[in-house]
Protein backbone atom coordinates (compact mmCIF):
# COMPACT_ATOMS: atom_id res chain seq x y z
CA UNK A 1 0.00 0.00 0.00
CA UNK A 2 1.44 3.36 -0.96
CA UNK A 3 0.82 6.65 0.80
CA UNK A 4 -0.08 9.62 -1.36
CA UNK A 5 -0.27 11.94 1.68
CA UNK A 6 -4.07 12.04 1.76
CA UNK A 7 -5.06 8.85 3.56
CA UNK A 8 -5.59 8.63 7.30
CA UNK A 9 -2.34 7.91 9.11
CA UNK A 10 -0.32 9.09 6.08
CA UNK A 11 2.10 11.98 5.68
CA UNK A 12 -0.72 14.40 5.04
CA UNK A 13 -2.17 13.93 8.53
CA UNK A 14 0.66 15.70 10.33
CA UNK A 15 -0.98 18.99 9.49
CA UNK A 16 0.74 22.34 9.68
CA UNK A 17 1.62 22.24 13.39
CA UNK A 18 4.72 20.11 12.77
CA UNK A 19 5.84 22.34 9.91
CA UNK A 20 5.18 25.47 11.94
CA UNK A 21 7.22 24.11 14.86
CA UNK A 22 10.18 23.48 12.58
CA UNK A 23 9.90 26.92 10.98
CA UNK A 24 9.63 28.58 14.40
CA UNK A 25 12.68 26.67 15.63
CA UNK A 26 14.68 27.63 12.54
CA UNK A 27 13.68 31.29 12.94
CA UNK A 28 14.88 31.16 16.54
CA UNK A 29 18.20 29.67 15.46
CA UNK A 30 18.53 32.35 12.78
CA UNK A 31 17.92 35.12 15.34
CA UNK A 32 20.49 33.57 17.69
CA UNK A 33 23.11 33.33 14.93
CA UNK A 34 22.43 36.94 13.89
CA UNK A 35 22.96 38.05 17.49
CA UNK A 36 26.24 36.14 17.71
CA UNK A 37 27.48 37.69 14.47
CA UNK A 38 26.73 41.16 15.88
CA UNK A 39 28.55 40.32 19.11
CA UNK A 40 31.67 39.01 17.38
CA UNK A 41 31.79 41.37 14.38
CA UNK A 42 34.91 43.44 14.78
CA UNK A 43 35.94 41.49 17.88
CA UNK A 44 38.71 39.66 16.04
CA UNK A 45 40.94 41.28 13.42
CA UNK A 46 43.97 39.74 11.74
CA UNK A 47 46.72 40.96 9.45
CA UNK A 48 50.42 40.99 8.67
CA UNK A 49 53.21 43.55 8.61
CA UNK A 50 56.94 43.93 8.02
CA UNK A 51 59.01 45.85 10.53
CA UNK A 52 60.62 49.08 9.46
CA UNK A 53 64.40 49.38 9.82
CA UNK A 54 63.75 51.40 12.96
CA UNK A 55 63.00 51.01 16.65
CA UNK A 56 59.24 51.44 16.05
CA UNK A 57 56.79 50.46 13.34
CA UNK A 58 53.26 51.80 12.95
CA UNK A 59 50.79 49.19 11.73
CA UNK A 60 47.76 50.74 10.04
CA UNK A 61 44.65 48.86 11.19
CA UNK A 62 41.28 50.66 11.31
CA UNK A 63 39.73 47.72 13.20
CA UNK A 64 41.79 48.21 16.36
CA UNK A 65 40.01 49.53 19.45
CA UNK A 66 41.39 51.17 22.58
CA UNK A 67 40.91 48.06 24.70
CA UNK A 68 42.50 45.65 22.19
CA UNK A 69 44.64 42.68 23.11
CA UNK A 70 47.17 42.26 20.28
CA UNK A 71 49.16 39.06 19.75
CA UNK A 72 52.15 38.97 17.40
CA UNK A 73 53.49 35.87 15.66
CA UNK A 74 56.84 35.87 13.81
CA UNK A 75 56.45 34.54 10.25
CA UNK A 76 60.08 34.36 9.11
CA UNK A 77 63.44 33.41 10.66
CA UNK A 78 64.62 36.98 11.20
CA UNK A 79 61.42 37.79 13.09
CA UNK A 80 61.82 34.70 15.25
CA UNK A 81 65.43 35.66 16.05
CA UNK A 82 64.33 39.18 16.95
CA UNK A 83 61.67 37.82 19.32
CA UNK A 84 64.31 35.70 21.05
CA UNK A 85 66.57 38.71 21.63
CA UNK A 86 66.61 41.89 23.70
CA UNK A 87 64.83 43.54 20.74
CA UNK A 88 61.68 41.51 21.41
CA UNK A 89 58.62 43.53 20.41
CA UNK A 90 55.91 45.09 22.54
CA UNK A 91 52.84 47.18 21.70
CA UNK A 92 53.85 50.74 22.61
CA UNK A 93 50.70 52.58 21.50
CA UNK A 94 47.19 52.09 20.13
CA UNK A 95 45.27 54.74 18.24
CA UNK A 96 41.67 53.45 18.16
CA UNK A 97 40.24 53.11 14.67
CA UNK A 98 43.60 53.89 13.07
CA UNK A 99 46.71 51.92 14.06
CA UNK A 100 48.96 50.40 16.67
CA UNK A 101 52.70 50.81 17.19
CA UNK A 102 55.19 48.04 17.91
CA UNK A 103 58.55 48.88 19.41
CA UNK A 104 61.73 46.94 20.09
CA UNK A 105 62.38 46.19 23.73
CA UNK A 106 65.84 47.76 23.77
CA UNK A 107 64.96 50.72 21.49
CA UNK A 108 67.43 49.50 18.84
CA UNK A 109 66.45 49.43 15.18
CA UNK A 110 65.15 46.23 13.65
CA UNK A 111 66.71 45.00 10.41
CA UNK A 112 63.55 45.79 8.45
CA UNK A 113 63.13 42.28 7.08
CA UNK A 114 61.16 40.78 9.97
CA UNK A 115 57.58 39.79 9.14
CA UNK A 116 54.77 39.16 11.61
CA UNK A 117 51.13 38.22 11.64
CA UNK A 118 48.86 39.62 14.29
CA UNK A 119 45.58 38.79 15.95
CA UNK A 120 43.66 41.59 17.59
CA UNK A 121 41.00 40.71 20.12
CA UNK A 122 38.92 43.80 20.73
CA UNK A 123 37.48 43.54 24.23
CA UNK A 124 33.96 44.84 24.67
Amino acid sequence: MSDDGTSAGGWGTQGTAGGTDVVTALQGISRLLSSLVKIFSGSYVTGTFTLAAAATTTVIQPGVKANANISLTPTNASAALLEGSSKSLYISAITPGTSFVVATGNAAAAAGTETFSYLIKNLN
